[in-house]
């Protein structure tokens, strides 16, 4: 699929109950929209390879995330996967998009799953790579050396200066500054208590998904990411799945195939009438 160079990428703004959201859009308002939703350590930019691809034939949406980007909470509410759902809702609400399609990596899996849950009829189809959101007994304890990195009670970040230059060390001080530069990504996911979190979790609702759901993974995925995105397919219903040759992008994917992909996905299951309103 060539890379469209007429398609222009616009930026929009506005100020909502949870907060200010920003966010990128490509294609006409007129057309079916899909909603882009960002990973815990990017934001909207993430998207725009792909925006340009479908723009000619799709509206294309995609918010920075809450404390992501160029958003940000109104209020010191507590980071949250709810949060980010309801933010979500708020901004399709005040645009009046009705129906869309959700594509999300990482993070945005996690959000994209649970607004599925919460708003079925709004969703058409669900499209993730990467995703977070799920459990897995082999990955316990994973978020423990970001835990340590990052809480306030750690000593870690204030021996980390002390502790030479040996490669593990720089390791640490490398991650600890990704970390350092997504606040909201860090409370979301490792700085809440555990049953917060844990009361997120997508586990017991991902069987109830009866939407098209089409699960991606890049054919270099890490063990982790490759034992969450099997979890994904464990759990949910009646999973498509698709692997994507590596590349250096944002996604970390071929573009063009992930576009391709997706089209093929919503050709294959068009869009649901809308409910006639009751009288």
């Amino acid at each position: 699929m060539p890379l469209p160079t007429d398609s222009p990428i616009r930026t929009g703004r506005i100020k909502l109950p949870p907060g200010s959201l920003f966010w990128h859009e490509g294609g006409k308002p007129q057309g079916e929209t899909v909603v882009f939703l960002h990973g815990s350590w990017h934001d909207s930019t993430q998207w725009l390879p792909l925006i340009q691809r479908l723009a000619p034939r799709y509206h294309c949406l995609a918010p920075d995330l809450l404390g992501f980007g160029e958003s940000w909470r109104e209020q010191k509410t507590p980071y949250s996967v709810a949060l980010q759902v309801e933010a979500l809702h708020s901004l399709l609400s005040a645009l009046r998009i009705r129906r869309c399609r959700l594509v999300a990596h990482s993070l945005g899996a996690w959000v994209a799953g649970q607004y599925a849950l919460t708003y079925p009829d709004q969703v058409q189809s669900l499209a993730v790579l990467a995703p977070e959101g799920v459990r897995d007994r082999d990955l316990r304890g994973r978020w423990r050396r970001d835990r340590w990195l990052v809480a306030p009670w750690s000593p870690l970040p204030l021996v980390l200066p002390w502790l030479g230059q040996a490669p593990w060390v720089k390791t640490l001080r490398d991650r600890r500054r990704v970390l350092c530069q997504a606040p909201a990504a860090c409370q979301t996911l490792f700085q809440r208590r555990t049953a917060a979190i844990n009361g997120e979790l997508l586990q017991q609702g991902l069987g109830k998904l009866w939407l098209p759901t089409l699960v991606l993974e890049s054919a270099a995925a890490d063990p982790v990411t490759h034992r969450l995105t099997q979890a994904w397919l464990r759990l949910l219903a009646n999973p498509q799945q698709q692997q994507l040759a590596p590349a250096d992008s944002p996604l970390g994917i071929d573009e063009a195939a992930c576009a391709e992909a997706l089209e093929q996905m919503m050709t294959t299951h068009p869009p649901r009438p809308l409910p006639i309103p009751s009288t």
